[in-house]
């Protein structure tokens, strides 16, 4: 996609609708500013928690059912 990180959730809204997906068929990978440098979690729906473009998914998904798998990148 060409789109800002804090506009992904456009592509991510069209690509589900190319491939016939719903909220609940899409994994959310995303950096997490709160988790140490390599640790990963694994959530399914929730809010964004500040994320923006989690955020942008979840609106243009009109749903936060998606998974995340959350990848620690730890504070500077």
């Amino acid at each position: 996609p060409r789109r800002f990180m804090n506009l992904n959730g456009l592509s991510v809204a069209s690509a589900a609708e190319i491939y016939s997906l719903r909220p609940e068929d899409i994994y959310l990978v995303h950096d997490d500013l709160d988790k140490a440098l390599g640790k990963v979690a694994i959530k399914l729906g929730g809010s964004a928690r500040g994320h923006n473009g989690v955020r942008s998914c979840i609106s243009a998904l009109h749903s936060n059912e998606m998974t995340r798998l959350r990848v620690g990148i730890g504070r500077p």
